[in-house]
């Protein structure tokens, strides 16, 4: 893997940019790298923030260049803990280039900024975005304490293997897509013998709720604390131990056994040796013999099976549609796969099933979505047209799907369908006036009246 910065102590010519003061404790939507080249990203500085001692911090990657969501979920916990919180104005999905170069701004920027304890830097980052985390902290050997990567693992083609130089923690939604490759990366973790944890929630492929990602800070801070003795680390400790034990007992009174079980468990876990951790130890072995925790493990077990077979029955009948002359067929195939899917998706209980058929869902909406992006790059707009017509099946709300297929359907002359996807992406919340007067791919729409109605009710706002 190509170097993506170097981590480096502040040099006397920085100095000037530490004295620069920003707002505490609140989020600051965007602070200018000193790089230049559009580089910035959001900020979370707790309120108490000053350059007389160091402080941890906490970076952040967003698959979609989402600076200020990632610090939004991680700034209550930081204002707690006292960690900076950087999330990447401009680190996203697509070539890694982009990634690196927006990694390096931002790494160098706060440097020079604020005064960071080097012991514990740690990492964070949202699917394509956890890749990226993960890979800054396996270049930066050593300097990186912890990465903490929501619904997806390690860089394609890289695998941990011992010692692992970082502690990892890993969370997904029950409902992501990559929730297997998640409970895979944590089997191995545990091979190896890595400092490691896996947190499951309720939710589909997205950044989770506010307090995994609080348990994600609090775990990388307890890690540091078992390792560098500091002022303050008793107190600390009794404080944490004390708050995860409201919070398990809160998630056990409020009808919420496996996420108590999760905070049991852990619990006994990570205050081993540190804390009394017994009442931990019997409360796990009480949840985990439960009839509600008990059926969701053994749901989220069979899932990964039943997600196996329908990710590849979805990718066979795509293969076969795609293989095939008549798009009308085609559309057909792939509707009655996907309404299958919907159907299963929508069972009103939660099953090994439905949460099989939601990440599929998810999978199928990125496998759809690659291949209609390149048949419209070849100029095959009837296969992109059967691609994006599916995709509108699986999100009717979104924007970008019916927007496609109003291009690849006009590009393949079917003005009738092209208008109405258009019709449905203003209804969705689309826009952008311009784009629907220059966009080439609309120009056989241009002197279509009904065209022009959408162009001149979106004028009117």
């Amino acid at each position: 893997m190509r170097p993506l910065i170097a981590l480096v102590l502040l040099s006397s010519s920085s100095l000037a940019w530490a004295g620069q003061e920003l707002a505490r404790g609140a989020v600051i939507d965007n602070v200018a790298c000193q790089s230049g080249q559009g580089q910035g990203y959001a900020l979370y500085l707790p309120s108490r923030y000053s350059a007389d001692r160091k402080w941890p911090i906490l970076y952040a990657f967003d698959s979609g260049a989402r600076g200020r969501l990632p610090v939004e979920r991680f700034k209550d916990a930081a204002e707690r803990l006292g960690v900076i919180v950087a999330g990447s104005n401009n680190s996203r999905n697509g070539p890694m280039e982009i990634s690196r170069a927006a990694a390096s701004a931002m790494l160098q920027d706060t440097q020079a900024r604020f005064a960071i304890d080097p012991a514990r830097v740690y990492v964070t980052g949202f699917s394509g975005g956890a890749r990226v985390a993960t890979g800054i902290a396996l270049v930066l050997k050593g300097q990186v304490a912890g990465v903490i990567a929501f619904g997806a693992g390690f860089p394609q083609g890289l695998a941990p293997s011992a010692p692992l130089p970082f502690a990892f923690f890993g969370a997904a939604g029950t409902d992501d897509f990559n929730y297997p490759e998640l409970r895979q990366l944590d089997d191995t973790l545990e091979r190896i013998g890595a400092r490691h944890r896996l947190e499951i929630f309720a939710g589909p492929h997205d950044w989770p709720p506010e307090r995994v990602c609080a348990h994600a800070l609090d775990w990388m801070e307890l890690a540091a604390a078992r390792s560098v003795a500091r002022d303050g680390s008793a107190a600390f400790l009794d404080e944490m131990f004390a708050q995860a034990m409201v919070e398990a007992a809160g998630d056990e009174s409020a009808g919420r056994p496996y996420e108590a079980f999760q905070r049991y468990a852990a619990l006994a876990k990570d205050f081993a040796g540190l804390r009394d951790v017994s009442t931990c130890e019997q409360k796990a072995r009480q949840l985990d013999k439960s009839r509600e925790v008990r059926q969701l493990l053994a749901d989220l077990k069979d899932s990964v099976d039943r997600q196996a077979a329908l990710e590849a029955r979805f990718v066979q009948v795509a293969r076969e549609s795609r293989a095939g002359q008549d798009g009308a067929r085609a559309t057909l195939d792939l509707s009655a796969a996907i309404g299958s899917l919907l159907k299963q998706a929508d069972a009103p209980r939660q099953s090994a099933d439905r949460m099989a058929a939601r990440r599929t869902l998810v999978s199928a909406w990125v496998v759809l979505s690659e291949a209609g992006v390149g048949d419209l790059a070849r100029n095959d707009f009837a296969q992109a047209a059967v691609c994006f017509r599916a995709m509108t099946m699986i999100r009717p709300e979104n924007i970008g799907a019916h927007y496609n297929l109003a291009c690849a359907s006009a590009r393949c002359g079917n003005r009738k369908e092209a208008i109405e996807a258009l019709r449905r992406a203003v209804a969705n919340g689309f826009t952008d006036v311009a784009q629907l007067k220059t966009d080439p791919d609309l120009d056989s729409l241009r002197s279509e009246p009904a065209f022009r109605l959408i162009v001149e009710a979106l004028e009117k706002g």
